[in-house]
């Protein structure tokens, strides 16, 4: 048996753009868990058998919209502040890249909108950062 070649859940990338020019990327720090989403909305046709009309039709889908949404969570870094309020509390969309850190994968960009941003406290733990951005527009993916 050949394993595959798997990445550790630390490679998986949230970097924000700077909107300089040329645009610099880098991961606030803090995060300790990162997700991406990549999701499909459809709509539904029902078609009928036509030599059955009784029997149950089948349903067809067609893709009406793509999205695409990252999520991180963890320690609010005192050095990642700024950068996530900066961003929720211009609201505009600023560029970011998702990636599997791995030199033979690309990655994927586009602008996207910090949607959520959450701190939370408890005694006796640090405070924490919870943030979610969905995309504005095309998210492309940009090969190795």
């Amino acid at each position: 048996m050949t394993a595959p070649t798997v990445l550790p859940g630390t490679k998986l990338l949230i970097l924000v753009g700077n909107g300089g020019a040329p645009e610099a990327f880098a991961q606030p720090c803090g995060l300790t868990t990162r997700n991406f989403e990549l999701a499909a909305s459809t709509n539904n046709t029902l078609i009928p058998d036509c030599d059955d009309p009784e029997a149950p039709a089948w349903e067809a889908k067609d893709v009406n919209a793509l999205s695409a949404t990252a999520s991180g969570q963890g320690v609010m870094a005192v050095e990642a502040f700024d950068t996530w309020n900066d961003w929720f509390t211009s609201a505009a969309a600023r560029n970011a890249r998702i990636m599997l850190d791995d030199p033979s994968l690309g990655y994927y960009q586009g602008s996207f909108i910090l949607s959520s941003l959450k701190f939370g406290g408890q005694r006796g733990q640090k405070i924490t950062v919870d943030v979610t951005i969905v995309n504005n527009g095309a998210v492309t993916w940009v090969p190795a």
